[in-house]
């Protein structure tokens, strides 16, 4: 009887726990399905909101792409804000984060030093500065923009996306300095590669001696009175400036930007089926999901109507068309970052020595929140050119500061406010002269049949060139200004009927300013160039066969060396001969369904270390990729250097024998790492894509929200067009963040696409929407008029004065 008693209570027991389990998957299922639909935007119908003065109507198409029809600019922009922060409010709160220094209070202590870093850039200060002395109108703009973000937040309650109930915080109220912090913080992301490049060519002069160094350094034309002057930086500093600015990689995991490189070009009309200008702009950033851009389509009829895509937090188009004009842009690849070693006073840390007399620095104590309730507390120094960045927390006697234009006034937001409302050549150079802490070069079209471009930013005037350390006890290395607008590089209606830029080479050597060195080899503009000569006349489906163009002239000019050693098959095995037999027949076009460019990239990457690592030792692991792809670029075209032997053997080696060195240690890889079967080494098997949320890295959240892509294979590579440009594991970082093909004969009939959707809601049908679109190299019609907007329209919303 007992034991019939005890089964009974086991199984009431069990059932019990049973109940509990179900209760508790069901309630977690409730609560997850709660937090990934809980922000979906609405889409359709009427929706009430405090703030605006008049109706506005947003139409969705296909991508989900907003068209906002409002009666005034304060409505406009109010809608702007409200109908943005439905989409990407999350990601505009990273990107504010990021711009002043606050990531560890949602991170962790990770980003103790990232923060840091960024709070040396003193983009708030900037910012107040910006909005102080900003035009009435611009400020309206962002007031009323901040406004619509606000009140989406309001609204929105615990209805927040997901990714702050996962991090368990809310956002702040948004202000107009959050606007201006953003374009500060883009101008950082364009201008911080100088850094470790000006530390890498000063480490390397040390190691080798300023002769041989400057054979490596790409237009390397500095003397050697500036080069040494009376200081030297021991390794410890120089380490440890390396390790601070490093510190700054952590945003590219989080999707934070990132530029890396640009395409653009404008055809006029003698050239085009049209008759009329065509322009095509694909700008290079970090992919990750979601992603940089958010494409919107802002009217006002009769006064504004601006389509392209606009930064999460910023109200404006940054590229983009209107009725009249049509423009994008490349990086300039400025050099508008310098570093200068300074002199402590041994008596005073806070003093630093300069024009004969000690100096007092500006010193600002940081706390920096820290999440769970913990914080940090640092002390940043600022010299008369910039914060210091090296060893900030135990100044002994030698330290490094940093110039950057960014510190400077500058007055991009009403450079773009204007840009979006110009109607010609000449409106649309007078906004240009507003560009200084970002710097690129602007393609520009006309629907008057008008083609151009023009370098706008800020380009320093200084003594000698900017890529080495300077010292600091002296103003002879300071800058001297900037650049007159008039003298920045500019082309209008070329007789060749073409413009392009692709971050390559601005000007010719007898330009007297000094720009950068950090150019990327010519292999995308020669490419472009090629492609826009080939045929007399251009229509739109060659325009999108251009911007997704995998052919490769680095591979075109490289293969070669190697066919011409086919008399030494003898010493190659089966293996090697399979690799040797794919090259020969080779079109250069870098295919993900082909093992050539597999074998192609595997060279490649052995030939930069076989013809550089012996010597380089362990600096070879911090050499820039434009010093590299610059150098093989050199010697391919012009021949052989003393850099090209081994000096690890006793032989005296050739260009050909590291070249044949590095062919077999590529295959050795690629069979070790894949197999002996050459047909199963396809490209795309090696060389994959994810766009990836930066939470993602936790796997549970990844799977349950669905926030990335899944790896897909794919062609391109950093030389190509259409770049796909990857690091360790050959898995793709950088490439096209949008493409644009704009007609200014109808602009109905431009395409655009861009790598991942229009919303940042993972459960949206609008996120990564468009990815399958963009790998297979296609594009969506970009409704511009009144009755292609309608007719495109997939949803309506009618936003209402609530009172």
């Amino acid at each position: 009887m007992k034991k019939n008693f005890d089964m009974k209570a086991l199984r009431i027991i069990l059932f019990s726990l049973l109940s509990l389990v179900i209760v508790a998957v069901i309630a977690g299922a409730i609560l997850i399905t709660g937090i990934k639909r809980g922000a979906l935007p609405q889409y359709k119908g009427e929706l009430k909101l405090n703030g605006l003065t008049a109706p506005v109507t947003v139409y969705r198409d296909e991508r989900g792409m907003p068209h906002i029809y409002a009666v005034n600019e304060r409505d406009l922009y109010f809608a702007v804000g409200y109908i943005m922060s439905q989409e990407r409010l999350w990601q505009m709160d990273l990107i504010r984060r990021a711009t002043s220094g606050r990531l560890s209070e949602i991170f962790g202590p990770d980003y103790v030093q990232t923060d840091l870093f960024l709070r040396s850039l003193g983009i708030p200060e900037k910012s107040g500065m910006v909005i102080s002395n900003a035009d009435p109108a611009v400020l309206e703009s962002i007031g009323s923009f901040t406004d619509g973000v606000n009140a989406y937040i309001d609204n929105a309650g615990k209805k927040l996306p997901p990714e702050f109930r996962i991090l368990g915080y809310k956002p702040d109220q948004w202000k107009r300095e959050d606007v201006a912090n953003i374009i500060g913080y883009l101008g950082w992301d364009l201008a911080g590669g100088n850094l470790s490049t000006d530390i890498f060519n000063y480490r390397l002069i040390k190691k080798m001696g300023i002769e041989k160094a400057g054979e490596l350094i790409p237009d390397w034309k500095a003397d050697s009175t500036s080069v040494f002057p009376d200081f030297r930086l021991p390794d410890d500093k120089l380490k440890e400036a390396l390790a601070f600015i490093s510190s700054m990689d952590k945003l590219k995991s989080l999707g934070v930007a990132s530029f890396s490189g640009s395409n653009n070009w404008a055809v006029s009309g003698k050239k085009t089926e049209t008759g009329k200008p065509v322009l095509s702009n694909d700008m290079h950033l970090a992919l990750s999901a979601p992603g940089i851009w958010f494409q919107m389509h802002q009217v006002i009829p009769g006064k504004l109507n601006v389509t392209g895509v606009a930064v999460p937090g910023e109200p404006l188009i940054v590229a983009g068309h209107n009725e009249k004009i049509a423009w994008g842009m490349t990086n300039l690849m400025v050099d508008d970052v310098d570093l200068f070693s300074e002199k402590i006073n041994p008596d005073n840390s806070d003093q630093y020595f300069y024009d004969g007399e000690w100096k007092n620095m500006r010193v600002r104590n940081e706390i920096i929140k820290i999440k769970g309730g913990k914080s940090d507390t640092a002390t940043i120094k600022f010299t008369h050119r910039g914060a210091v960045i090296s060893d900030f927390r135990d100044i002994k006697d030698a330290v490094l500061s940093m110039r950057w234009s960014g510190y400077d006034n500058s007055d991009e937001l009403k450079a773009v406010f204007m840009i979006n409302r110009a109607a010609n050549w000449e409106d649309f150079r007078s906004a240009l002269n507003g560009f200084k802490s970002i710097s690129q070069n602007f393609a520009y079209a006309d629907v008057d049949g008008n083609i151009g471009l023009n370098t706008g930013g800020g380009v320093p005037v200084r003594k000698g060139y900017g890529s080495i350390i300077r010292t600091g006890d002296t103003s002879e290395y300071d800058w001297k200004g900037y650049v007159p607008f008039d003298q920045l590089p500019s082309s209008f209606n070329p007789e060749k009927g073409y413009v392009s830029s692709a971050n390559n080479k601005t000007v010719s050597s007898d330009y007297p300013y000094y720009i950068s060195f950090r150019f990327y080899v010519p292999y995308r503009i020669s490419r472009i160039r090629n492609m826009l000569e080939e045929k007399e006349i251009l229509g739109i489906d060659d325009f999108k066969r251009m911007i997704t163009d995998q052919h490769s002239d680095y591979a075109r000019l490289l293969t070669p060396f190697v066919i011409k050693l086919k008399e030494r098959l003898n010493e190659m095995d089966p293996t090697e001969s399979a690799a040797f037999s794919s090259l020969e027949v080779w079109d250069f076009n870098m295919d993900k369904d082909k093992a050539a460019p597999a074998i192609f990239e595997f060279l490649s990457k052995s030939l930069a270390n076989n013809l550089l690592g012996d010597e380089l030792e362990e600096l070879f692991v911090q050499l820039p990729g434009s010093i590299k792809d610059y150098y093989i670029y050199r010697i391919l075209e012009t021949g052989a250097d003393r850099w090209v032997d081994d000096i690890n053997t006793p032989s005296n080696e050739t260009l050909d024998e590291i070249i044949l060195k590095s062919f077999k240690d590529g295959v050795k890889t690629l069979s070790e790492t894949y197999g002996t079967d050459v047909n199963k080494w396809t490209w795309g098997s090696i060389h994959r894509i994810s766009l990836d949320h930066p939470l993602a890295t936790v796997k549970i959240i990844d799977r349950i929200f669905k926030l990335s892509s899944g790896k897909v294979g794919v062609g391109g590579s950093n030389h190509t067009v259409c770049p796909y440009t990857y690091k360790e594991g050959f898995i793709v970082t950088d490439g096209a963040s949008e493409r644009h093909i704009f007609n200014t004969a109808n602009w109905d009939e431009s395409y655009t696409v861009i790598p991942t959707g229009a919303s940042g809601i993972p459960s949206s049908e609008f996120y990564l929407s468009q990815t399958n679109t963009y790998l297979n190299g296609g594009f969506y019609k970009d409704a511009f008029s009144d009755g292609a907007v309608k007719a495109a329209a997939k949803y309506t919303l009618k936003l209402i004065p609530g009172r």
